[in-house]
């Protein structure tokens, strides 16, 4: 990990092209209708690709985006018809076989199961300072990786990693805030990360962030479906 560490080091500053080429892989390498099983700050980078994104969850609460489409949503049936997106990106890869049965449901031939993670390089002292504010929320289990494959619903797992930096502007710390503090994250703590970025963007107006990206997908087990009647398309409603 610390050799893919010292590879982002050694990038051009400010550059993000390492986390822009994960996440079309992601989905695919193409234009895509995505299913994002969380409400995260990759809806945007995947919006600002050009991709038409769903947002999911029991945590989706409003609309954070005019280009994205949220969906509030509870238990693990999700609300929408067969064959309906081209990827499913979610937090964690499941091994409860009625979750990956519906993410298989929802894929369309062809489509991808997908799932991100990402470990920060914490020695940088802004990061520090950012964990003695926000906390941490606990690690993530580790992806069934085993269960997938055993599932007979996806062919093989692919995996790749990326190391990079990213720029950080107010907005997108606050959201890194959320994503990674101790939950819940209160409006008080959100306004001590508000008085760090000050203290430490006098002169660039932004943080830089280093981080170790890694990208699972499996492509679904599924024919293509033969042309006929379609059943209607699932409502989406935006929570505003």
């Amino acid at each position: 990990m610390s050799e893919l560490f010292d590879q982002a080091a050694r990038s051009a500053p400010g550059t993000d092209e390492a986390h822009d080429r994960l996440v079309k892989w992601l989905v695919g390498d193409r234009l895509a209708c995505v299913l994002l099983l969380e409400d995260s700050s990759l809806a945007f980078r995947l919006a600002e690709q050009g991709h038409e994104v769903v947002v999911a969850g029991e945590d989706v609460r409003t609309v954070r985006s005019p280009d994205v489409l949220y969906v509030r949503t509870v238990g693990p049936r999700l609300p929408f018809v067969a064959d309906a997106f081209d990827a499913v990106v979610t937090p964690q890869l499941h091994d409860d076989q009625t979750v990956l049965a519906e993410q298989a449901r929802v894929l369309r031939a062809g489509g991808v199961l997908s799932s991100l993670a990402r470990d920060h390089d914490e020695t940088l002292p802004w990061v520090r300072r950012l964990r003695e504010v926000a906390g941490r929320r606990p690690a993530p289990p580790a992806p069934a990786t085993g269960t997938v494959e055993a599932s007979g619903l996806f062919h093989p797992l692919e995996t790749t990693e990326h190391a990079t930096w990213e720029e950080l502007d107010l907005p997108a710390l606050l959201q890194y805030a959320r994503e990674t503090g101790r939950q819940p994250v209160e409006d008080a703590t959100l306004s001590r990360v508000r008085e760090l970025f000050d203290q430490n963007t006098a002169q660039s107006g932004s943080l830089r962030l280093r981080h170790l990206l890694r990208g699972t997908r499996a492509r679904v087990r599924k024919e293509p479906r033969s042309q006929g009647p379609q059943p209607p398309d699932t409502l989406l409603l935006e929570l505003r």
